[in-house]
Parts: C-alpha cells; sequence; structure tokens
C-alpha cells in the first residue's frame, strides 16, 4: 500500500492546489464572486466522479493500479491544457447584453475544462477508496494530509511563479503521482519525466511570468496593458504599475478590480501646499483625500493610514503639517514599490523620516498599539481576493462593523477625527452609530459630517466622525474647502437625509423593513456590509425611503441585462447543485449495482455522507471567518485554518485506525468530542480572543493552531467510520457516499453562507453542530447494516 499512499498524497495535493491556484487567478479574470462560482461548480465534478464509479464494473487490484496510472497522467493532461484554454476562450459578463450566445458558450466550454481535471481527480480517489476501504483510515489520513500541504503552497509559490505557473506544476506533480500507483519503472521514469518537463519552466524562466490574457476590461486596463511597467503576483492581490499619464503610475489591484495611483511628485511639501485645492487633481483623487488633514493643519497631528496604497494620504498629512503618519498597506508588494522602484518618482513619501509605513492589517495593527491619533484615515479599503477574505461568495468587510468603529473610536485623541471614504454611507452611521453607543457615547449626530457630490453616483462619500461636537467654525471651512454637498451634519447646524433613528444605535426593525435596501448595522458576526440588495429588479432613488442616487445608482449599475451579478452567483451555484443532486441521486440509485441492490438504511447511508460534508466546510469556512478576529491577516487566518483542518482531520482518521474505533467499537466518541466541543468554543472564544489580540502574530496563529486541532482531530473521524459501515455492501457503495459526500460539500458552502449572512456565525456554528448530531443518528442506524466481522478485519489489522 506505500505506492498507493503516495500516489493519493500527490494527487490530493495537487488538487487543492490547483483549486487555489484557479480561483487566485479567476479572481483577476473575472471577479471574486464568479470566480467563486465556477469553481463551485467544477467542485461538483468531484462529487460526480463517485456517482461514474459506483456505475463502473469492477475491476481487479492490478487493473486498478494500471488505471489510476493512466488517471494520473490525464489528470496532468488536462491541467495543461487549462492554459491554452483561459487565454483563447474569453469570458466577459459585461460582454452578454451585446453577445449572449458567444458569451454563454464561452462560459460552458471554460466551464468543462476546468470541470475535468476535478473529475478526474475525483474518480482517482474513489477508485482507491472503493479497493482498499479496509484500509480507509489510513488513506484518509494521507488524502488529508497531502491536501492540507497542498493548501499552504500557493503563499510561497505564487510570487515566484505565478498562477499559470501554478498550473504547470500541479499538471507536473499529477504526473509524479502516476509514478507512484505502477510497478513499471519505464511507466515510473516516463511520469517523472514528465513531472520535470512540467514543472521546471516556470521556475526556469527569468524575465516574469507566463501569464494569461486578461479577460473583463476593468477599469479599461485591457487597452492599458501595453504600458505596464511592473507585474507581480502578491498572495493578496495581482498588482500592475502601469505609465498611464506624466502625472502619475497607475496601481492596478487584481486585474483593475480595485486602483491606486503613484503621483509624480519632487517631494516639495511647501510648494505643494501653496498650489491647493486648485491644483488638488494633479496630486490626490480629489479634495476629500485632503480634508481632515486641512481641519486638523498645523496642529502636530498624529495621522494613521488604513490602507496606505501609492501614498495619497499621507502625502496629505505631510502637507498639513501631521508629526507622524503611521501606513497600513496589506498588499506587501505595494509597500516595497513604493520604497524603493517609485520612492523618487513619488518623493521619497514611504522613507519619509515622519512615516512609518508597513505591510499589515488595518485592526490587527490597532489592537497591538495603545496610541492615539488625531486623524484615522481609510480610503475605500478592502481585498479583492475572495482567498484573502475567506469566501468569494460574499465578500466580507471587518473594516465596516460596529467593532471596528469601536476599535477606531479608541484609538482616536480627545479631539481625534475618523475619516471614511466608502459606499453606501447610510450603512456607515447605522453601523458607527451602535458602536458610539456601545461605547457609552450620546448625541452621535453632533459628531458626524458626510459630504456627497449631489445627483451622482458617488461611490466615495465623505465620512467625518468628530470626537467631540463640530463647532460651527469647522463645519464653516469644511463647506468652503469641499466642493460637493454637506448632506449630514449635527442638526443645529441644518437637516440632513438621514432621519434621527439612523443616528440612535439602536436602528428600528419596521423602518429597516420598509427601505429598499439593507441598512442595519453590521457587526463581526456578519461582516457583510457590501450585501446591501433586497431586490433584484432596479430601483429608484426616493428620498421618503432613504433610498439616494447614489445608493440607487450603484444596485442598479450592478445589474447587466437583467441580471444582478452581485448574487447571480447564488442563484447559478445553487441550481447546479440542485439539478446535479438528481443526477446523484436517481441514476446510481436505478443504474447501479448498489442502487438497485436490497439493503437496509439507504437512506440513512446516503443522509449519514450528506451531513459529513455539508457539516465540515460549515465548521471550516465559518471558523476562516471567526479566527479573522484573531489572527488579523486574511491570507494567514486563510492558510491557518485550511491547513490545521485538513491537516488535524487527517491525524483523526489515523489515530481512528490505531484506537480500533469501528462501527462496532468507540465510534460514537467523535460525534461527542464534536458538540462539546462546539458549545465550549461558543462559550469561551470570545473572552480567549480578546486576551490573546495583543500578542505576537506568530503566538496568535500557534493558539490558533491549538484551539482548532481537538475539533479537526474529531472531524477525520466520522468519514472512515462511515466507509467502514458500508464496506461489505454492494459494489460503489462507497463511491455513491463519496458523490453525496462532494456534493453537499458544495451545498454546505453555499448555505454556511447564506445562513451567516442572516443569522450570524454563531448561529451557523450551533446548526453545523446540529448537522453532526442528524449524522450521528444517521450513523447509530447505518451501523446496523455493517458486517459483524468487519471489525475482526480491522483488528487482525
Amino acid at each position: 500500500m506505500r505506492g498507493t499512499f503516495a500516489g493519493l498524497f500527490f494527487i490530493t495535493l495537487t488538487i487543492l492546489l490547483l483549486e487555489l491556484t484557479l480561483i487566485r487567478a479567476l479572481d483577476v479574470l473575472w471577479y471574486p464572486n464568479l470566480a467563486y462560482m465556477i469553481i463551485t461548480m467544477a467542485m461538483l465534478a468531484f462529487g460526480l466522479a463517485g456517482v461514474f464509479t459506483a456505475l463502473a464494473k469492477t475491476i481487479s487490484a492490478e487493473a486498478a493500479s494500471n488505471r489510476l496510472f493512466w488517471l494520473s497522467l490525464l489528470f496532468c493532461v488536462f491541467t495543461l491544457i487549462l492554459f491554452p484554454i483561459l487565454n483563447e476562450i474569453t469570458f466577459d459578463l459585461n460582454r452578454f447584453p451585446f453577445a449572449p450566445i458567444r458569451t454563454t458558450l464561452h462560459f460552458i466550454v471554460i466551464y468543462v475544462f476546468l470541470a475535468l481535471p476535478f473529475f478526474v481527480g475525483g474518480v482517482i480517489l474513489t477508485i482507491i477508496f472503493s479497493l482498499h476501504d479496509r484500509y480507509i483510515q489510513q488513506l484518509y489520513f494521507w488524502d488529508l494530509l497531502g491536501a492540507s500541504i497542498g493548501s499552504v503552497l500557493l503563499v510561497p509559490l505564487l510570487p515566484k511563479i505565478g498562477p499559470v505557473g501554478l498550473i504547470l506544476a500541479s499538471a507536473g506533480i499529477g504526473a509524479l503521482a502516476a509514478a507512484f500507483f505502477t510497478k513499471s519503472k519505464i511507466k515510473a521514469t516516463l511520469s517523472v519525466a514528465i513531472a520535470v518537463l512540467c514543472i521546471l519552466p516556470p521556475f526556469a524562466k527569468t524575465d516574469g511570468y507566463f501569464d494569461f490574457t486578461l479577460h473583463m476590461n476593468k477599469r479599461n486596463i485591457k487597452d492599458l496593458k501595453i504600458n505596464t511597467e511592473v507585474t507581480i503576483w502578491d498572495p493578496i492581490s495581482r498588482i500592475d504599475v502601469i505609465d498611464f499619464k506624466p502625472e502619475f503610475k497607475w496601481i492596478a489591484y487584481d486585474g483593475g478590480t480595485q486602483a491606486s495611483y503613484f503621483y509624480n511628485f519632487d517631494g516639495d511639501f511647501a510648494k505643494l501646499r501653496q498650489s491647493l485645492p486648485a491644483n488638488t487633481r494633479q496630486h490626490f483623487w480629489g479634495r476629500y483625500v485632503l480634508l481632515s488633514h486641512y481641519l486638523k493643519r498645523d496642529t502636530e497631528q498624529k495621522v494613521l493610514v488604513i490602507g496606505s496604497a501609492g501614498g495619497q494620504e499621507i502625502k496629505a498629512a505631510l502637507t498639513f503639517g501631521a508629526a507622524e503618519v503611521d501606513g497600513i498597506e496589506l498588499v506587501g508588494s505595494v509597500v516595497e514599490l513604493g520604497k524603493g522602484r517609485y520612492s523618487a518618482y513619488s518623493g521619497n513619501l514611504f522613507n519619509h523620516p515622519k512615516v512609518k509605513n508597513v505591510k499589515g492589517e488595518g485592526r490587527t495593527f490597532l489592537r497591538s498599539t495603545m496610541k492615539k491619533y488625531d486623524i484615522i484615515q481609510i480610503m475605500s479599503n478592502h481585498t479583492s481576493s475572495s482567498i484573502a477574505a475567506g469566501t468569494g461568495a460574499m465578500a466580507t468587510n471587518y473594516l465596516q462593523t460596529a467593532d471596528a468603529y469601536r476599535e477606531y473610536f479608541e484609538h482616536l485623541s480627545k479631539d481625534g477625527v475618523l475619516h471614511i471614504n466608502h459606499h453606501i454611507y447610510p450603512r456607515m452611521i447605522t453601523t458607527a452609530a451602535l458602536a458610539w453607543k456601545q461605547t457609552g457615547r450620546r448625541n452621535f449626530r453632533d459628531h458626524v459630517l458626510v459630504f456627497e457630490v449631489p445627483g451622482v453616483q458617488d461611490n466615495l462619500p465623505t465620512l467625518l466622525i468628530k470626537m467631540t461636537p463640530w463647532t460651527e467654525k469647522e463645519v464653516a471651512e469644511a463647506k468652503t474647502f469641499m466642493k460637493s454637498k454637506l448632506v449630514e451634519m449635527p442638526a443645529r447646524f441644518g437637516p440632513g437625509f438621514l432621519s434621527a433613528e439612523f443616528y440612535s444605535g439602536e436602528f428600528p426593525a419596521e423602518l429597516a423593513a420598509r427601505i429598499d435596501y439593507r441598512v442595519t448595522p453590521v457587526t463581526d458576526n456578519q461582516p457583510y456590509f457590501n450585501h446591501i440588495r433586497k431586490k433584484i429588479n432596479r430601483v429608484e432613488s426616493d428620498a421618503e425611503n432613504f433610498m439616494s442616487k447614489s445608493v440607487s445608482r450603484l444596485l442598479n449599475s450592478r445589474i447587466k441585462a437583467g441580471i444582478p451579478t452581485d448574487i447571480v452567483h447564488f442563484f447559478i451555484s445553487g441550481g447546479t447543485a440542485l439539478i446535479l443532486s438528481s443526477i446523484f441521486l436517481f441514476v446510481p440509485l436505478f443504474f447501479s449495482e448498489v442502487g438497485r441492490s436490497r439493503w437496509s438504511r439507504k437512506g440513512s447511508f446516503l443522509l449519514y455522507f450528506s451531513c459529513l460534508g455539508a457539516g465540515f466546510i460549515t465548521y471550516e469556512l465559518i471558523f476562516i471567518q471567526i479566527f479573522m478576529k484573531l489572527i488579523g491577516y486574511p491570507l494567514y487566518t486563510y492558510t491557518t485554518i485550511v491547513f490545521t483542518f485538513l491537516a488535524g482531520a487527517g491525524l483523526g482518521s489515523y489515530f481512528s485506525h490505531r484506537w480500533k474505533f469501528s462501527p462496532d467499537r468507540s465510534w460514537f466518541i467523535p460525534f461527542a468530542g464534536i458538540v462539546l466541543y462546539t458549545c465550549l468554543f461558543l462559550l469561551f472564544y470570545q473572552p480567549l480572543f480578546d486576551s490573546l489580540l495583543t500578542a505576537d502574530t506568530r503566538v496568535r496563529i500557534g493558539v490558533s493552531i491549538i484551539i482548532i486541532l481537538p475539533l479537526s482531530f474529531c472531524l477525520g473521524m466520522p468519514f472512515p467510520l462511515g466507509i467502514l459501515a458500508v464496506a461489505n455492501q454492494a459494489k460503489g457503495a462507497v463511491a455513491w457516499g463519496w458523490a453525496f459526500n462532494g456534493l453537499f460539500t458544495v451545498v454546505g458552502g453555499l448555505a454556511s453562507v447564506l445562513l451567516s449572512i442572516y443569522l450570524g456565525f454563531q448561529a451557523t456554528l450551533i446548526i453545523a453542530g446540529a448537522t453532526y448530531i442528524l449524522g450521528f443518528i444517521a450513523y447509530a442506524r447505518m451501523r446496523q447494516t455493517a458486517s459483524i466481522d468487519q471489525t475482526a478485519v480491522l483488528l487482525g489489522n
């Protein structure tokens, strides 16, 4: 079995590496929600492989070895094909209204080719599990160990060889797996040679990356790509620096999903200040970047910029006399470019003696310091990577929650100002109002100013929250400086667009139900700030119901050819899963030996593997979000959680074999452990996290692994126990169970996002625990059909 164990290790390693690589690549080529959608649909093919194997004829061990060899090489071929397919067949949803048939066909072709490697990989796994079911606990250990290693390889390898290089490497690892599935030295040598030929080129390339053709013309990047000076595949975001105009270099994040600029600046702050505000656009996006710094000018102010990007906020702070400026930028490559290659071009901002600009995450930085700031500035800062955010289904935004606002308020000086430019200011106000009330403060409206460009879709309205009430002089100065309209202000200075309820910290449910978009406060338990859509059709501005033109036009801009692109992935992924669920159930039921054979508890068997798929992925995805608070850095959080879940589950499977767990012995222990852990975690995780927030990042990651390991250890036992319980059923039972496990992994992933949006993370964890309770009940019934001598076989080994 050693060759099988090794081959299984490498094939699961490359499957997960390929999955993460494709998600990251499609974040750039498309948008995160569309990338999530198509990879989710492709992963359904992983489960569909179980249906295929359940229908296939029984083969001998020798024939299986030969088939596994050729299937691994086929995985290599299908993976290699992805590069030319994604280069030559492009998909742009924005083109759908103009070329619906062509766009749809392109999408289908891309989907089919994306699904093929996962289908072949699924067939390999189901053959191994079906043929060697009595070794399932060891097999599942090597399966999860390989997947856990694959989950961490993306971080160090992506900056070195890019996603195309990783696709080539994934193909090579698939060929390497083939070498372990054959006893032929010639075949093994051939496989290793193919592996070397696939893996070597991206590492040997010295002039940049092998790269994809961009699919979508986000912010017109396809027209400007010929002027690209630098391309870096940072683990957080792909960065392209483009020579756009003489005044600035354009920093394109993830193919134009987000943007910033390195402005051409000679470093003369006195001359720059004299030219303002008339020449604002030559050095900044607009006057809204400068407002808080202008109001705090020449007061030896201390400034924190969360999301420093190209440095315009840092430049604004220095221009108006800041004594200290701390800049935090999540994408380390941008920090390095600002300090290095583009330092002289941008006026040496990041190397200025008053500036400390570092790679980091805003809230993590705040928790690590007791420093008070006169200005905290955030300019529409959030990651566009679905991996870094932890989910592509619906982006989380932990900088726009009541918990985040409390941290901002705690780090502002007595007269400090919070300065945020971000869309949907009504929701920012309800969220900040909740935080204000939670900190024991009153009269929030007296502390708020909002500027918005009237009559247009202003995606960056200016929100200023001052720790002391705004004075008449300050409001007058702000109005004079800004060209946009003051739409929210203390009541004594005039009426605003929003009613008093928005500022109360207790937003009424009746009012929330009346408004045609979501304005309720956002918390860390439900951090979906940007999920505001209530209706799938177009909306109109309505002052009486607080629907501004900016919000209505933002919602309408996301509708293409009548399709709401911000939520379309839920409908397509869910619909695909629903359609395939009938295939997963009825095709094996009527056409396979295991489906046609009569054995009791067949329904319990399908329910059990469905519960395992849905429950495991729900725990994993929700823990990624919950531990974002403790670990802080999104990518570190994602990598830590996924690795710990997979490696811990693998260890659980291994020790379930060592401890001789079986359908007749100690089978209930992992279920009891999962439920007990869930209860204890929900009771104690918040105070435990609070006590660790100021610890070093490495300590927080280490503690996170220790906290998660008991749960993941228990989660690794139920699947092999299920295989042991049906090992002596008709041929195809193992493959059919695998199919339902794969199907409900996808269903559970979608459901976990929807549940967390509407119920929150804690309630969703309770549902995950309930899923395993249901699985326990199903197993208690299902194990009664297990062979009496299965335990004897297990004990004999």
